[in-house]
């Protein structure tokens, strides 16, 4: 079958659409809808894809990991907060570890659409995101309070519903572990606390980095690697479907924050997402883009975990997301048809690289 095509009609750029987006709100919705609609109209080929040495959207391979000067990446560093990672002694009831919600197995999530809380178990509010490439993350959560990912690693540990600890008596039982106490000494210089179980922890976490994919390849002058199908989308991800207004960058997000319309499910009645960091109205119900490295490997999808596969996501993309007063103006109907839809899940599959072998360690004893 001939090349051809993606549709009919495809984004000029996110610039134009941001520029169609900003216009007078005196414009009527149906009128603004349409100035969009026109502004992703635009003609690519497979052949014009193939030449072009810079992909729109800035996509492309990802840089070396960013490494803070007040946090240094050392491997004994690595190896001790890998421990910490997946040890349930840094929870109340020596059951929950980071690995808990965040598994190898399931592509660093727990594979559930909302986490299970401390204790009763009971399912919480938001599915558990990815740690994959969060080493690339301006802020951290789907709300984005934490700005660092030193902070991250120790929230989740002291929360009353995830691992329910109290840092002094923690930090207590992991100073009595022989090994910890001599492994802290020697990386830190000094006994467990809990500055340094985020640092290791954090250190860990950035080696989660996917390795090249199908689109890196591509990206670096393989024309041949993508099929066709897979080349059809990617030019529907840059154009029509507009996903790099968000989804753009090396590691396909800007980490910014919008309200998509997602269905809320789960014991939450409502969730105002970045609101309750921000106080901001205009972040009501807003959360942030996550990155789609590897995002074939970490279902269920959106912060509910409403959507177990990237088939139903495009699907809800292409209807204009959701129904919400604060739904960002970003999120539009798209008219894709079924074969459109295929070709974009078909080009978000060759994001998958692959990832560092981690095997979960053996915990030291207690004495």
């Amino acid at each position: 079958m001939k090349a051809r095509t993606v549709g009919r009609w495809f984004v000029a750029g996110t610039a134009l659409v941001a520029a169609v987006m900003a216009m007078s709100p005196v414009i009527r919705a149906e009128s603004q809808d349409g100035k969009v609609q026109k502004a992703r109209r635009t003609l690519i080929s497979i052949s014009s894809l193939d030449q072009m040495t810079r992909l729109p959207g800035e996509l492309g391979p990802l840089p070396p990991v960013p490494i803070p000067a007040s946090n240094p990446q050392t491997a004994a560093k690595v190896e001790l907060g890998k421990m910490l990672f997946f040890d349930p002694r840094l929870s109340a009831n020596d059951h929950w570890a980071c690995s808990t919600c965040h598994s190898p197995s399931f592509g660093y999530g727990d594979g559930l659409p909302r986490s299970l809380g401390f204790g009763d178990e009971k399912e919480l509010g938001r599915h558990s995101p990815t740690i994959i490439n969060v080493a690339y993350n301006s802020s951290q959560f789907w709300d984005g309070r934490a700005a660092t990912m030193e902070d991250q690693a120790v929230g989740p540990i002291v929360a009353s519903r995830e691992m329910n600890s109290n840092p002094q008596q923690m930090i207590g039982e992991i100073t009595d572990i022989p090994y910890y106490n001599t492994k802290f000494k020697e990386v830190f210089g000094g006994p467990p606390n809990m500055k340094n179980v985020g640092m290791a922890i954090a250190a860990f976490e950035r080696t989660i980095v996917t390795g090249e994919s199908k689109f890196d390849k591509y990206a670096k002058g393989d024309k041949k690697i993508l099929t066709e199908q897979e080349k059809r989308g990617l030019i529907l991800f840059v154009s029509k479907a507009a996903c790099t207004q968000c989804h753009n960058g090396p590691n396909f997000t800007d980490s910014s924050f919008h309200n998509l319309g997602v269905p809320q499910e789960g014991p939450n009645a409502v969730d105002l997402g970045r609101f309750e960091v921000t106080k901001d109205p205009k972040d009501k119900g807003a959360f942030k883009v996550p990155g789609l490295r590897s995002i074939a490997m970490s279902p269920p999808y959106m912060h509910t975990g409403v959507f177990g596969t990237l088939e139903e996501v495009v699907k809800f993309y292409n209807q204009g997301g959701g129904a919400s007063p604060d739904k960002s103006p970003k999120i539009l109907k798209l008219n894709m048809n079924d074969a459109e839809q295929k070709d974009l899940v078909a080009f978000l599959k060759t994001l998958t690289g692959e990832l560092p072998e981690v095997i979960p360690p053996q915990l030291p004893p207690r004495s």
